[in-house]
């Protein structure tokens, strides 16, 4: 019996050395963010990874089975995979739902997608408006990258809901707040005890979201008549939030909208502040929005800047803008030529609507005010020593100027061209994200413990924004795969 048990436990033992050690990656320089705020630099590290997770950094190479998998990472750097934490994966960028020719374009798109966003060194993404259900598509791809999502918690008649019936509601906003005083005609069987902030927010807890997200928009631009959620179903939100362990976070892009979340203690701005309303102002930042940024900083609220945004709805506007061989990464041939079509360029069309002129000039003028608006604001809360974080907001619209990963990567370029210096940006993509979500303990730093999510660069993130470009490996649950595996075929 005893020698049976010997022989026993001895096979157990080899059967998890046999897994244990998986990876070596050989004499890299580790340039990692950590809980602190600082950036640090490891030179010539040895790094141990196994069963998806880091086991090991040390100066001098450890013991090591010669079975298993070397990585010379000698001249080169590892950081921690980038973090997007604010796309969109139910949607093709671009797409007009009305237009039946687009259809295969979207089955090649979602395949591509997680691809895409690997491509770029992103790892793990949040998807701040969506389900199990809705993000399936995503998760079931063989290679993408770890996801995380939030519910969007809506109302009839609000954002996102203009014009949906409850029976729609019902169907594709699973956490909708049902509000028995002014939607009425509900339909037989439904129960309004499972959509009250508290039943909601316990339903998203069991599904497994990350963040509860509410719309604190009552209108583009100037315009004012869309309802938002009242105080009392915010107070009830973010107090069933904070009991579940759920952080709050806001789509709110416009002074007064900004500041009624504020008010209201959500934990992230989910978009930068471009909408001034009447508060203009070109030689330095009103008062009015100064005060509101104060709070953001007073409050330690987190803070994405979404430069992309903007962006992305002038750029679809620009002639020549589809001729970038940038796209060609993450866009095949196909799509490329249907986007240039008659029918791929609807929405460029409408973005040219009501400005009161064709002028292309003065309109691209008067985006790139708006642009501007939100620069400021993120340059004077960075200048605050407030962080930012990395979120590109792909798509925000049915712009095929927003492109998964791609995208990711011009948001790091512009935030760096508006001021955020190299370390910081680092930070910005990696462990502020983890933090923010409450994924800190697997996610965001190159340590022992964390997740073997990691990017392997041929320059230096501290001394080049096109380090981020320059990946030549994305180590992903442990596994190494080389960069161009991932671009469109």
């Amino acid at each position: 019996m005893f020698t049976r048990f010997i022989i026993v436990s001895l096979i157990i033992f080899l059967s998890q050395m046999s897994v244990a050690s998986e990876l070596l990656i050989k004499n890299v320089h580790i340039v990692t963010g950590n809980r602190d705020g600082k950036v640090e630099i490891f030179p010539n590290r040895w790094v141990q990874i196994s069963n998806q997770k880091i086991t090991a950094i040390t100066s001098i190479k450890p013991y090591w089975p010669a079975t298993q998998t070397e990585l010379d990472g000698t001249g080169q750097f590892l950081i921690p995979g980038l973090m997007d934490s604010h796309v969109h994966t139910g949607q093709m960028p671009g797409v007009n739902w009305s237009d039946e020719t687009s259809v295969a374009l979207q089955k090649q798109f979602f395949i591509q997608q997680p691809r895409s966003y690997l491509f770029y060194g992103v790892t793990q993404i949040l998807d701040p408006a969506s389900s199990p259900k809705q993000l399936s598509k995503f998760t079931r791809a063989p290679d993408k990258p770890d996801s995380f999502f939030c519910g969007a918690v809506q109302i009839l008649g609000g954002y996102g809901m203009r014009d949906m019936s409850i029976e729609d509601a019902i169907q594709y906003r699973p956490y909708f707040i049902y509000r028995p005083d002014t939607d009425k005609d509900a339909p037989t069987g439904f129960d309004p005890t499972l959509h009250t902030p508290e039943s909601v927010v316990e339903r998203l807890k069991r599904d497994g979201a990350s963040c509860i997200k509410v719309f604190i928009e009552d209108g583009f631009d100037v315009r004012s008549d869309w309802p938002i959620l009242s105080d009392d179903t915010l107070i009830r939100l973010k107090k069933a939030g904070k009991k579940a362990g759920l952080p709050v976070v806001a789509h709110a892009n416009a002074i007064d909208m900004q500041s009624i979340a504020l008010d209201h203690n959500v934990d992230v701005l989910m978009h930068g502040m471009w909408n001034w309303l009447a508060h203009q102002r070109k030689d330095q930042l009103p008062e009015a929005i100064q005060k509101v940024a104060d709070r953001i900083v007073q409050t330690k609220t987190f803070y994405q800047p979404t430069l992309n945004v903007m962006h992305s709805l002038k750029d679809v506007t620009v002639p020549g803008y589809l001729s970038d061989a940038e796209l060609k990464t993450v866009i095949s041939e196909e799509t490329l030529s249907w986007y240039k079509s008659d029918s791929g360029q609807w929405f460029a069309r409408e973005m040219l609507q009501g400005w009161g002129t064709s002028d292309l000039e003065l309109i691209h003028q008067r985006q790139g005010a708006v642009i501007n608006q939100g620069v400021r604001v993120m340059q004077y809360l960075y200048k605050k020593g407030h962080p930012m974080l990395l979120a590109s907001d792909t798509p925000p619209a049915p712009t095929y100027a927003s492109q998964p990963g791609l995208s990711t990567l011009n948001e790091l370029r512009r935030m760096h061209a508006a001021g955020i210096k190299l370390d910081d940006l680092l930070m910005t993509a990696t462990i502020n994200n983890a933090i923010a979500f409450g994924l800190e303990g697997l996610y965001g730093t190159v340590e022992k413990g964390k997740k073997a999510n990691l990017l392997l660069l041929n320059t230096n993130p501290l001394l080049d924004v096109e380090a981020y470009n320059d990946i030549e490996k994305v180590i992903l649950n442990g596994k190494v795969h080389n960069r161009d595996s991932f671009k469109v075929q």
